[in-house]
């Protein structure tokens, strides 16, 4: 009798049966515990390694080069406590571990040259490297307080057995200074890490600061404030590298504004309380740049203040709507970026002013206009008021507009053209009433 043949359904049913009848995975509490039990016994073996070779190897290779005058059972005990305290286990870039057990290594070397025999030597070498780890990690060891109560064991044995013999009381003494020099090394040590970790976090930050300009999403007044405080952060870096601020709580704030921008939401909460920060980010560094050198610096320039009369304009439309703050941020942003071609270059700044001194102050007496406004239609909304309302969007608007112009031209360094532009704005103005 021939086979039927088996159906799709039937292999579909049949994976199924297959699924549901297999194990469940782990749960993600049971496969972390399964990762730290497994972390725990990858460390205890290691562990288990480290003072397996001190007892079988090296102890017994110290013992039996030292002079028969130290009893074989004391020389392999303080060979084994030198081995565990010598032996740096930590990461290659923690200095707690590393300098330590290089000044014990001195200590090591000093000791014998001092004539102790090989095995107290040693010894005092590892005292030494637990001693000075100690100093370093300010007493915080840990587990690692347990290792004190063996060296105790070994100092005891240092002055009550044959360990005494050859004991030098130069080389116990020698351990200050070496000490000393080793927790000098170590802040120097310090000094260098600390400046590249700085050099490296600049640049990171500078680098972020580049991309999240190319980052449209966050809006025309948190990129307008981005740009000035990205100039402020410039100018503060340098003053880092020349050794002139060593603030560390101001680059940690930038680092974390920037990182946090990184993650930012587009809802307006989220970019009013960046907007804020960077305005405060901001008026920091100015006053850190200020007390540095001053204007005669060259740090503070005299384009600072059409910058304050810009944040003034993105302070005052918090209190707007949507509609008019929308215009406010596209005239920051475009303000900002005129007052970044006068800087950069010095043929723009006659027609760069010129625009500014009279289209800022316009723009914060119509700003000052609407807030009234806003506040009147709370209690009274009437056709008239409407009317009004509209006509400073419509302002606004192409306000806005103009800035953009303006910016537009200055990069192309083409300025006459605009000027039939700006007439048609001071009629348009008049017209209504500005």
């Amino acid at each position: 009798m021939r086979k039927q043949p088996i159906t799709r359904d039937e292999v579909e049913r049949a994976r199924q049966e297959q699924q549901q009848s297999a194990p469940a995975s782990l749960s993600p509490e049971l496969a972390q515990a399964a990762q730290k039990v497994g972390s725990g016994l990858k460390g205890f073996a290691k562990r288990f390694m480290v003072h397996a070779a001190g007892l079988l190897f090296f102890a017994p290779t110290i013992s039996a080069l030292t002079t028969d005058a130290v009893d074989e059972g004391a020389a392999i005990l303080l060979a084994y406590l030198a081995f565990i305290c010598l032996l740096p286990r930590g990461p290659v870039n923690d200095r707690t571990w590393y300098v330590p057990a290089a000044a014990g290594l001195v200590q090591w070397a000093l000791a014998g040259l001092l004539g102790m025999p090989l095995a107290t030597a040693a010894f005092l070498g590892g005292l030494q490297a637990y001693a000075l780890r100690a100093i370093l990690k300010k007493l915080k060891m840990g587990s690692e307080w347990v290792t004190a109560f063996f060296l105790l064991a070994g100092v005891t044995a240092l002055f009550t057995t044959t360990a005494s013999t050859g004991l030098s009381w130069a080389a116990i003494l020698s351990m200050i200074p070496v000490a000393g020099a080793g927790w000098l090394v170590d802040r120097a040590l310090a000094r260098l890490t600390e400046a590249k970790s700085k050099e490296k976090l600049v640049a990171e930050i500078l680098d972020r600061f580049k991309d999240l300009a190319q980052r449209k999403q966050l809006g025309s007044s948190i990129l307008a404030e981005l740009d000035i405080l990205s100039s402020r952060a410039s100018q503060f870096f340098t003053i880092i590298n020349k050794g002139g601020h060593t603030d560390d709580a101001i680059l940690n704030r930038i680092n974390t504004l920037t990182r946090e921008m990184f993650a930012a939401k587009t809802d307006m909460t989220a970019s009013e309380r960046l907007l804020h920060s960077m305005q405060d980010l901001s008026d920091e560094l100015d006053r850190i740049l200020q007390e540095r050198g001053g204007p005669s610096s060259g740090i503070i320039d005299e384009f600072r203040g059409y910058e304050q009369q810009v944040r003034e304009l993105l302070i005052a439309k918090r209190s707007l709507t949507a509609e008019p703050a929308k215009h406010i941020d596209a005239i920051a942003y475009a303000s900002y970026g005129i007052i970044k071609q006068m800087r950069e270059d010095p043929t723009d700044k006659p027609a760069g002013e010129r625009f500014l001194k009279r289209y800022l102050k316009a723009t914060a007496e119509v700003v000052s206009e609407r807030r009234r406004l806003e506040q009147s239609s709370s209690s009274n909304r009437s056709q008239a008021l409407s009317s009004a309302l509209s006509r400073s969007d419509e302002v606004l608007e192409h306000m806005a507009q103009a800035f953009r112009d303006e910016e537009q031209y200055l990069m192309n360094n083409d300025t006459v053209n605009f000027t039939a532009q700006l007439n048609a704005l001071e009629t348009f103005m008049k017209m209504r009433g500005h």
